[in-house]
């Protein structure tokens, strides 16, 4: 397999570099989407297949209908080149960046040698099976309740900042209907299944929010979805559900157990289901709504 992991490598840089040197937009997303899909692939090889899903899901798909979204509403770039000089100057300080990146990984222990036995040792305790969810739900919630934290964040910044102004998709034709009677419901249950099974194998909230947001868009471009129907009050709700289910959860713990996110003995699971589900709401919620967009007032679609 090592054949395969050279040309996998060569084929990450010639994305990359389709991606940074494509004269347009459009051809400039089409490396970046094929880089995060060979990088997603990279990660299986690695055997780390909770990151390979949540690159392909969230870092390539839809971080690139994002890129898409935004490359639709801008305005022509401007015709004047960059000069060379400039050019030079941002390679090196690339380069550079990259260089010292690829030292200080070089110089860290292995991550087999130090965080293995200490998740191994106290995994049973965890109330789940996958080491990465009770990494995530459980050794360092805190970390993930800020994660969430600042995908609110996110959101209220796009809310301000954002254009008034979006225009409704095209309809996409008769084939779209029967297509999308297949896509929805098999998006949620795929999306629960993720959810289900993140307790014991690669998946969870965050794999399980971004497939739901992929059906909510299915739906959106289908016209069977409509967020300017939905009034502001509860959109919010849904997006902040996350952080509130995780921060009411730590205060929870913290009466029960006297430690914020240190949930009573036994039912380490419940508690980390019932947070998932709250975070797979939020999460898909969310990314929708930075795709579609939302104002003060009320979304716009």
């Amino acid at each position: 397999m090592i054949v395969f992991d050279l040309m996998l490598a060569a084929a990450i840089l010639v994305a990359g570099w389709s991606a940074l040197s494509a004269p347009d937009r459009t051809g400039a997303i089409a490396g970046f989407l094929v880089f995060g899909l060979l990088v997603a692939l990279s990660w299986v090889r690695l055997d780390a297949p909770d990151v390979a899903l949540a690159e392909a899901a969230i870092g390539s798909g839809l971080t690139g209908a994002l890129m898409l979204r935004a490359a639709g509403r801008m305005a022509p770039p401007a015709a004047d080149r960059v000069p060379r000089a400039q050019r030079a100057a941002a390679a090196l300080l690339a380069c550079g960046l990259a260089g010292g990146l690829a030292v200080a990984v070089m110089d860290l222990p292995g991550a087999t040698i130090v965080y293995d036995p200490l998740v191994r040792a106290d995994l049973g305790q965890s109330g789940v099976s996958n080491p990465v969810t009770a990494v995530l739900l459980n050794f360092r919630a805190w970390d993930t309740l800020l994660e969430m934290a600042v995908l609110l964040a996110a959101l209220v910044l796009v809310a301000a900042l954002g254009p008034r102004g979006t225009p409704r998709p095209a309809r996409l034709g008769p084939l779209y209907t029967p297509f999308l009677r297949i896509m929805a419901p098999l998006s949620v249950l795929v999306a629960g299944h993720l959810l289900w099974l993140g307790a014991t194998a690669p998946g969870g909230a965050f794999q399980a929010g971004a497939v739901l947001c992929g059906g909510l868009l299915a739906l959106y471009f289908g016209g069977a979805l409509r967020p300017a129907a939905v009034p502001a009050g509860p959109l919010w709700a849904l997006c902040a559900a996350g952080v509130a289910v995780f921060a009411a959860a730590a205060l929870a713990a913290e009466v029960l157990t006297g430690t914020l996110l240190a949930y009573p003995d036994g039912a380490d699971k419940i508690w980390i289901l019932a947070i998932e589900g709250g975070l797979t709401v939020s999460i898909g919620a969310t990314l929708l709504l930075l795709f579609t967009g939302l104002r003060q007032g009320g979304a716009r679609a």
